[in-house]
């Protein structure tokens, strides 16, 4: 009996889009055995084995034993794949800019985005952890102090919707809730305890967080990146790479805005434009794109004043 080749095993397992578990589950094998054979370190292979992996494959058992022709072997090893995605034409610049700021690509910067999203959201969650742990010791110590006022009663010490409010904000902080909606459409509390100027997008945790941590890293005349809202259904609003932004323009502070809001599109920016040489070139083209951005903008604005006017 022979073995089955393990970068095959593999190569056939991911073009099914199956775990290894998912793939030992599906053929009815023990996961043991599965993980073996792909790390190189099973013994000869079942008939029968053979037969169920074969079957939840889709290939003939004897495939199995081939190595991967020199394409799959390409396939294998490259793990990149396109992203279909849609994001803002401010988010594609931010990526330009940040890319050109830190000399890096862009693939490893959109690589890097889910770890860092991650990190800074768990900062986040466990800043409102400590410090609602800290508001409670304090509301105890509060409370410990009510014996030397047994006259004016309970009510003078203690808030029992406040302590609502805390309960509804450990559920939210579980929850992973980084906008702490949970806590202000909770109809457990009052409105009064929401702030009349509070404005979801633009102070919630998460946001208050971001805007603390860029403080944190500013330093003297330095751009430093910054954070207006991060709304429910459209695009959060930063800027990152203003520096970056005003070199691209060559001074020009209102080019350079443009470049920044996404109303100059960097990623469509002709390929013969983008070198070192092309800097006269690639101004003029951005500063066309410019004034067909303003002139949309001025005739959609126009189409709405008509539209109000009748």
């Amino acid at each position: 009996m022979s073995t089955i080749n393990p970068d095959k095993l593999i190569f056939l397992r991911k073009e099914a889009g199956l775990t290894a578990e998912a793939l030992a589950d599906a053929a009815h094998v023990g996961r043991a055995t599965i993980t073996r054979i792909e790390n190189g370190k099973a013994g000869p292979t079942r008939p029968e084995t053979a037969k169920r992996l074969a079957s939840t494959l889709k290939c003939q058992p004897a495939d199995l034993f081939t190595p991967p022709d020199p394409d799959q072997a390409r396939n294998f090893f490259n793990d990149r794949a396109p992203l279909d995605l849609s994001i803002s034409n401010a988010a594609q610049n931010a990526l330009e800019l940040v890319a050109m700021r830190y000399n890096e690509t862009r693939e490893t910067i959109l690589e890097l985005a889910p770890l860092l999203f991650d990190l800074v959201a768990r900062e986040s969650l466990l800043e409102r952890s400590n410090r609602l742990a800290e508001l409670s010791a304090r509301r105890d110590a509060v409370g410990e102090m009510g014996r030397h006022f047994s006259h004016l009663g309970g009510r003078f010490l203690h808030d029992w919707q406040a302590e609502e409010v805390e309960t509804q904000e450990e559920i939210s902080i579980r929850k992973r809730d980084l906008r702490a909606s949970y806590v202000l459409e909770s109809t457990k509390i009052e409105d009064a305890f929401v702030p009349q100027d509070y404005d979801e997008e633009c102070d919630n945790p998460f946001v208050d967080h971001l805007k603390r941590r860029m403080e944190e890293v500013r330093q003297d005349g330095d751009d430093a990146p910054s954070l207006d809202v991060w709304p429910v259904w459209r695009s959060p609003s930063y800027d990152v790479g203003n520096g970056e932004a005003l070199v691209l323009a060559q001074g020009d502070i209102e080019l350079a805005r443009s470049i920044l809001t996404g109303a100059v599109q960097l990623a469509r920016l002709p390929k013969n434009l983008r070198g070192a040489d092309a800097a006269e070139a690639r101004l003029g083209w951005m500063r066309e794109q410019k004034a067909l951005h303003d002139e949309k903008i001025a005739e959609l604005l126009g189409d709405l004043l008509i539209d109000a006017i009748e």
